[in-house]
């Protein structure tokens, strides 16, 4: 019996993909031009606004033959809104404080602003960052650099670097436009995650010294086992890191590929696997990899207790795209997680990265819930289970 699938993901690059994968299983997945099915088998692989939740919800409680599986969770704001994550590794140190969260996590302030004129009132609430950029100002300290994020934005929007409250004030002042009634003003966004800025990123002279961070894909099935992907990108900045206190560039700090739009560089020199680069000894490779798999371990065994942030279902599977930063010492820390990632950015030349993800989904996930046997394709790159609620790993 075959697997009806809707598929319809606005992302030409991603549709294209999955749609090749599951052509490739001789006839196994119907790709359907309607969401309407009468089979017992049913995939639907969508945008979250066009997946049925209260379908998916009674499904689960339902006892009968028929399967559907969908390709996201309803609620994980816990994880993917910056600010309820901060709030999330609060709470969770405060009950483990030996969680490996605590050293790989960066000392994080949350900052809920309406308007700059309110901007005293959020620094009072938010008191040990005010007093550290206070501390700022003074002429015979090194001063601490800090990144500020809006909490619901991705794509690196909105990121500033700056040292003191005056400078945060004017970043606010010229972003804010009081006649701007657009709903994506930065005026709705209120609430700001403040981070202190990992200055000492790991640099590699065979890439110009650029800075670059890591793109880990996690995949999160059913009720609930993690899976850590081990086809790792490493996405670069176009011009070479420096430390320049009076001046932000962001084509020197920002790493993510789509703040690359004014680069002079190629795909290739922009994103890059990392298990291939250069200049790091393999010993280094795979402890940066053990690292990330218990920060991620850590991570859903804190959010799979926190049942109004996190709720997976027994009908559903998820990837996210969790990035992380090395610095100097190849320690590692968690930057921030997103669902639905951009898997354009890896562009053409390593698409094969993106297609094994998405075998492998099928081979692991996808099919063991319809009752199918694993199919066994061999693949390079392959899921490596750090999270299984049933089990101890």
């Amino acid at each position: 019996m075959s697997i009806d699938v809707y598929l319809k993901m606005e992302c030409s690059y991603t549709n294209e993909l999955i749609r090749n994968v599951l052509e490739e299983e001789n006839g196994l997945f119907n790709l359907m031009n309607s969401s309407t099915s009468n089979g017992d088998n049913i995939l639907y692989w969508l945008e979250y606004e066009d997946i049925d939740f209260d379908m998916l919800y009674r499904l689960a409680k339902e006892s009968n033959n028929k399967k559907i599986l969908a390709n996201s969770y309803c609620i994980r704001k816990g994880l993917l809104r910056k600010a309820n994550f901060a709030l999330f590794v609060q709470k969770y140190l405060s009950k483990r404080p030996d969680s490996i969260l605590r050293n790989h996590y960066p000392e994080t302030h949350i900052l809920d602003l309406s308007h700059p004129d309110y901007l005293d009132e959020a620094l009072n609430e938010a008191f040990e960052l005010r007093d550290i950029l206070q501390e700022n100002t003074k002429e015979d300290i090194e001063p601490i650099p800090f990144i500020l994020k809006a909490s619901i934005l991705d794509k690196a929007s909105e990121l500033f670097i700056f040292y003191t409250q005056s400078q945060l004030e004017e970043f606010f002042t010229n972003k804010y436009d009081e006649n701007d009634d657009d709903d994506d003003s930065i005026a709705n966004i209120r609430e700001w995650i403040i981070q202190r800025y990992i200055k000492n990123p790991k640099l590699l002279s065979t890439y110009q010294n650029r800075k670059f961070h890591l793109r880990v894909y996690v995949i999160a099935e059913r009720n609930l086992r993690i899976y850590v992907y081990d086809g790792i990108l490493a996405l670069f900045a176009s011009l070479s890191y420096n430390n320049d206190k009076q001046s932000f560039d962001r084509l020197r700090h920002i790493t993510n590929t789509c703040a690359q739009i004014d680069s002079q560089l190629n795909e290739n020199d922009l994103v890059k696997e990392f298990f291939t680069l250069e200049n790091i000894d393999n010993d280094i490779r795979l402890n940066i990899f053990e690292q990330i798999k218990l920060i991620i371990k850590d991570i859903f065994t804190g959010l799979h207790n926190e049942i109004t942030i996190f709720q997976p279902l027994k009908n559903a599977f998820e990837i996210y795209g969790f990035d992380f930063l090395i610095n100097e010492n190849n320690e590692v820390y968690f930057l921030e997680a997103n669902a639905y990632p951009d898997f354009k950015q890896t562009g053409n030349l390593l698409n094969i990265v993106i297609k094994e993800l998405f075998q492998n989904l099928v081979q692991y996930i996808i099919l063991p819930y319809f009752g199918y046997q694993q199919i066994n394709k061999i693949t390079q790159r392959k899921f490596h289970l750090v999270y299984d609620k049933q089990k101890t790993i």
